[in-house]
C-alpha cells in the first residue's frame, strides 16, 4: 500500500527539498521503489532539480503542472490532466520509477483565492484540502511512495498536502531560527487532525537534522537539545513522541550540487559523493537516511 508523506518546515533554506529529492532519488535507484514526488511549493525547486527546466516551461505552458489543477478548479476549466501531468523517469540519474508532478511559480497569483473553491464548484470539491486528493486517487496506488514537497507555511495548499498524507517530515537545520516554527507545525496539524478526524489521519514521521556543521557550537547544542524539545512539545498534546533520526546529514557543497540537473552523474554514488564526512561518505548518508526513512514509515 502506497505510503505518503509531506516535508514541512515554515522556514526556507533548511535542505526540504533537497532531502525530498534525496529520498525520492535514493528509494528508486537504491530500493527498486516507485516513486511519485508531488511539488506544491511555489518556489518549483523539486520540479527543476528533477526534470530539464526548458520542460518544466514546456509543463507550465501546456497547462500541466499542479498550479493548472487548481486554477481549473476557479475558472471552471479543465485543462490539467494528471496522467499527462505526471513526468515519468525524472531525475539525471534517468529513473524510470521516478515520476513527477511539477510545481509552478504561478501558484502565487491564486493562492489567496483557494478558499473560493468550493463555491466554484457548486461543491463537487467539498474542502479547499481535497483538490490534490481527488485527482491524485486514480494514480495514487500505482506507487511505493509519495513524497511532497510543501510550501513554508500552513496555507491551503500544503493542507492539501496534510490531507492525503499519512505521515510528515520535518527538515531542520539545528539552529534557532531553523527549528522555531517546530511547535507551530505540530500544534497546527494536531488541530487539523482533531478537528477533521475522519479525513485528516497525518501523524509526525519525526525530525531530520540538514545541513550539519560539526565545528559549529551552535549546531551541536542544538543537536542535543532537539530530541528533549520535541518531546516536550507532543508530551503537552499527550502524543506519542516522534522520532529525531539518528541519520544527520552533513553541510557539504556536493549536496547543494546535486541538485542542478544539468549536472551529469554516471551512478548515485557519484552525484551525492564518494567524499568523506564524519567518517562516511557523502551518499551513504542518504542511503542510511532512506534505510531510517523506511523504518520508520513501515
Amino acid at each position: 500500500m502506497v505510503k505518503i508523506v509531506s516535508l514541512i518546515n515554515l522556514k526556507g533554506g533548511v535542505a526540504k527539498t533537497t532531502t525530498t529529492v534525496q529520498l525520492a532519488e535514493c528509494l528508486v535507484s537504491e530500493f527498486d521503489r516507485r516513486v511519485l514526488v508531488i511539488d506544491l511549493d511555489p518556489q518549483t525547486n523539486a520540479s527543476i532539480a528533477l526534470i530539464q527546466e526548458q520542460k518544466w516551461e514546456d509543463l507550465d505552458e501546456s497547462g500541466q503542472t499542479l498550479f493548472q489543477l487548481f486554477s481549473d478548479k476557479l475558472e471552471k476549466t479543465k485543462i490539467f490532466d494528471v496522467r499527462k501531468a505526471i513526468q515519468k523517469g525524472a531525475s539525471n540519474l534517468r529513473l524510470p520509477q521516478l515520476h513527477l508532478l511539477a510545481s509552478s511559480i504561478r501558484f502565487i497569483d491564486i493562492q489567496d483565492r483557494i478558499s473560493e473553491i468550493p463555491q466554484k464548484t457548486k461543491y463537487a470539491v467539498p474542502t479547499p484540502m481535497e483538490v490534490l486528493k481527488q485527482a491524485i486517487e486514480p494514480i495514487k496506488d500505482e506507487y511505493d511512495y509519495i513524497l511532497i514537497d510543501c510550501p513554508p507555511n500552513l496555507g491551503y495548499i500544503t493542507q492539501n498536502g496534510i490531507e492525503i498524507s499519512d505521515f510528515y517530515l520535518i527538515p531542520t537545520i539545528p539552529d534557532t531560527l531553523s527549528t522555531y516554527g517546530i511547535p507551530q507545525i505540530i500544534n497546527s496539524i494536531n488541530e487539523m487532525r482533531v478537528s477533521r478526524p475522519l479525513c485528516v489521519k497525518i501523524k509526525c514521521l519525526g525530525l531530520v537534522m540538514t545541513k550539519f556543521m560539526s565545528n559549529s557550537e551552535a549546531h551541536k547544542k542544538g543537536r542535543e537539545r532537539l530530541p528533549v524539545r520535541l518531546k516536550h512539545i507532543f508530551d503537552e498534546l499527550e502524543l506519542p513522541a516522534a522520532a529525531v533520526f539518528t541519520t544527520v546529514m552533513p553541510q557539504a557543497n556536493q549536496t547543494a550540487e546535486a541538485m542542478d540537473f544539468g549536472a551529469t552523474p554516471g551512478t548515485f554514488k557519484d552525484k551525492y559523493g564518494t567524499g568523506r564526512s564524519g567518517g562516511l561518505s557523502l551518499y551513504q548518508y542518504v542511503i542510511d537516511l532512506t534505510k531510517e526513512f523506511e523504518r520508520h514509515v513501515a
